[in-house]
């Protein structure tokens, strides 16, 4: 790797809305608030809703 032209990485803490915590490295630093994350995103819980609007408007094509 060349040096000096690669962004510094520095550990970051990751908070979530959910209360989840966790570290990683960024090229940001200090602390980043997120909305959702892997413990409370409906995709990842399975607790995944579907408007039956929606189910209507799929099922008749």
């Amino acid at each position: 790797m060349k040096k000096g032209i690669h962004p510094e990485l520095k550990p970051t803490l990751f908070i979530c809305g959910c209360g989840n915590q966790f570290t990683l490295l960024s090229t940001k630093g200090g602390t980043v608030y997120l909305e959702t994350c892997n413990a409370c995103h409906p995709f990842y819980t399975g607790k995944l809703r579907v408007k039956p609007a929606f189910l209507e408007l799929t099922s008749k094509k």
